[in-house]
Formats: C-alpha cells, structure tokens, sequence
C-alpha cells in the first residue's frame, strides 16, 4: 500500500512522542514493504523533498496569512496572541500538505496523527482518499481548561474519518464517553527499540561521571521522573510527596529529567528540599539510556497519560515503574502491580501526594524484589511492546480501510 501521514513533528523536527512514534513506525512498516509518504512541518533550512530512511518526505513551511485572515476571526480568536499566529500556520500547512496529497498521488490510505492534522486529513478524505485518524491524545485531557474548538474538531475528525486508531484502552474508553462510536475506534500499542534501550548498553565510566555530576554516591537511592515540566505530568504531587519517602527511606535522591512551564517551579524546589537534581538539556537516545540506568527505580505520575512512551523506555531498561493510574492512563496497561503474576511496578493515585510516596516506600521496600520487577518488566517490553509488533497490528487495521 502507499500510505500518507500528516504529521507536524518528523526528524529532525521532534519535540516528543508523537515525533518518535511516526518515525518508528514509518520505518518498520517500510520493513514491512509498505511505502510511506510523511507530509510534515518544515523550514527554509530544511529539503522540501527527500527521502529518509525509505520514507518518503514532504516538508511544507507555512505561509503567513494573518493580516488578511483575522479580519475574518471572532474578537474571542484575535485575541489568543501567538497562539493564533500558529494556528493559521497550521491551516497553512494542512492546506499545503493536502493539495500535495492529492499531486503526489494516488495514495490508498491518509492518516491523521492527532487533531494537528485533521484538517488535511479530512480534506483528502473529502476527495476520496481513505482516511483514518490515529489519537495520541485528547484535547480535554491535555489540557485544564481544554479549548472548546479544538475539542468539536477532535469530535468531527473522530467522525469523519473511516476509523479510528488510539494508543491504549484508557483512551479508547475516553474516546466513547465523548461520543464516538466504539465500533469505529481500534487499539494499538506503541513500540520500544529494546536492542537499544539494553542495561546490558550501559558504560559503568559514564554512570560513573553521571553519579559524579549530580552528586549521587554510590550507597544513594535514585528515583527518576522524565516527562515534561507541566501540570498534567503530576510533577508537583511528586515534589509533595518527597517528604514522606524520605521518611522512610533517607537515601533517595530525585533526579528530575524534562522542561516546561513549572521549570522555574522545580528548580526552586530542587533548592529547597535538597538531594534533587534537575536536568533540562536536550537529551539524544544515548544520555537518555544512561539516565534510565542510573535510577534505581522510575516514577511518572502523570495525572492523564494516553500512553506513556517513558514508562516503555524505563522496562526496556529493566526498571520498575510507579506511575499514575487513574483516570484515563495507557501507564496502567504498560505497568503491572503487584497483585498480578509478574509485577512491573506499581499503579497511584498520581493526584494524591501520599499515595505516590506510598507507591514508591512500596517499591524500595525490598531491593532483591524490585530488581526483579525491573527483569519482570523488560521481559514485558521484548514479548509484548516491540516496534514489529506494533507495525503489523497497524497495518492489520490500516487494511480494513485502505
């Protein structure tokens, strides 16, 4: 099949899951003798055209149109500022990518990587293409005050579309409580490249210089949270609940991975508890895989979590997880509590501070057991989250519509 992605993030242009996700998946479905044709944001530094990896790639730089558009806007859209601004160059770019959908074809099968494409993707549908919207995630879960726009888009693109692709059972739940049809919507895991996120990978002179740098000694506990500095990810309720994990266990220092909005927030917090290490580099594939081995254990308590891509990562490196498992939550469907079989961790109320300082006094209270949730849940991340996997269950889907 030719298959087309509308995708705003693809390398070098990446900013977080959506972007790795598109580029795992577009090459393992070209492993799959599939071609893919990804039609993705670019700029003057950029090719418009190439191919990468057998992917096939369309970048399109938006066209400023402000000055005329917004005469057309309501009072309520003038006044988001910058946020307008992107949002017509995000017409720009759907308008662009779509009119070049349809040049470059025929192609059996477009899809829509969350509501950032629907646009384009709806318009080729219109003009005859199979269409399919994949949800990473939701508007009225991203956000605590959800735009009520971006909301009705996500609901017509959901009912547009031929089907729906989502990322974990949690959302495919959340997708029906706000009315879409659950015939239409299908489930599919993402993937973990578990050849490289290895702790068999890791360079002891570079965990070494690591331990060195953030001021950890060897007999320390690390407790990690990557993700990024904002509300939703739970940061805050984790900072809360420092307190009482050390209470039980005096040896645990948090190393904090990420940026965002609360980042002037968690250096301050660093500061005041002390024993916290705060790190907003960029980070490439090989700094991440030494972080992921450094900790003893991960925690991510993000308060909604449609899949969790950190949490897969940490298995593949053998570690055990506390993560937030309430409401919608793809975390709860990658981590495996206690009470079943072969346990990966734990599952909190991530928006209650004592119940992630439980989770996590729970996980440290036996080193011998948590190794062996962390061997629990690598063997996890090689049977059931391979990037293989997870191309073959998406091209079984995308040939009930193509």
């Amino acid at each position: 099949m030719r298959i087309a992605y509308f995708s705003t993030e693809f390398p070098p242009l990446i900013y977080g899951g959506l972007g790795v996700y598109v580029d795992n998946i577009s090459r393992q479905l070209i492993n799959l003798d599939q071609r893919i044709s990804v039609f993705t944001w670019g700029n003057d530094k950029l090719p418009r055209h190439e191919i990468a990896s057998g992917v096939e790639v369309f970048r399109e730089t938006p066209v400023p149109m402000r000055d005329s558009l917004e005469i057309f806007l309501s009072q309520e859209s003038r006044s988001w500022g910058e946020g307008l601004n992107f949002m017509l160059d995000l017409f720009s770019y759907n308008q662009l990518s779509a009119s070049d959908l349809l040049l470059e074809g025929p192609f059996d099968l477009a899809v829509a990587h969350d509501w950032l494409g629907l646009s384009g993707g709806m318009a080729v549908k219109k003009a005859g293409v199979p269409f399919i919207f994949h949800v990473h995630g939701l508007e009225a879960g991203r956000s605590e005050s959800p735009n009520a726009q971006l909301v009705a888009l996500e609901k017509k693109g959901a009912d547009v579309a031929d089907l729906v692709i989502t990322v974990s059972e949690a959302m495919k739940r959340e997708l029906v409580s706000l009315g879409t049809d659950q015939e239409k919507i299908r489930v599919c895991y993402h993937g973990v490249d578990a050849e490289f996120f290895d702790p068999d990978q890791a360079d002891p002179g570079r965990l070494a210089a690591l331990r060195q740098k953030f001021g950890f000694a060897e007999d320390d506990i690390v407790v990690l949270f990557m993700g990024r500095l904002e509300p939703v990810k739970g940061i805050l309720q984790l900072f809360s609940a420092l307190a009482k994990v050390r209470a039980e266990h005096p040896g645990v220092k948090l190393l904090v991975v990420g940026k965002g909005n609360l980042e002037g927030f968690a250096r301050l917090e660093a500061e005041r508890l002390g024993g916290v290490a705060l790190v907003t580099d960029f980070l490439d594939a090989e700094d991440k895989l030494h972080i992921y081995a450094l900790a003893d254990l991960c925690v991510f308590p993000s308060l909604y979590e449609p899949f969790g891509i950190v949490a897969l990562e940490a298995a593949a490196m053998g570690r055990a997880a506390v993560v937030g498992a309430a409401g919608t939550s793809g975390l709860g469907e990658i981590v495996q509590n206690p009470a079943t079989a072969r346990p990966t961790g734990v599952h909190v109320n991530a928006r209650d501070p004592a119940d992630i300082a439980w989770g996590i006094n729970l996980a440290l209270q036996d080193k011998k057991r948590l190794k062996s949730w962390g061997k629990n849940a690598r063997r996890r991340a090689l049977d059931e989250f391979t990037w293989q996997k997870a191309a073959e269950r998406t091209l079984q889907i995308y040939k009930e519509v193509a």
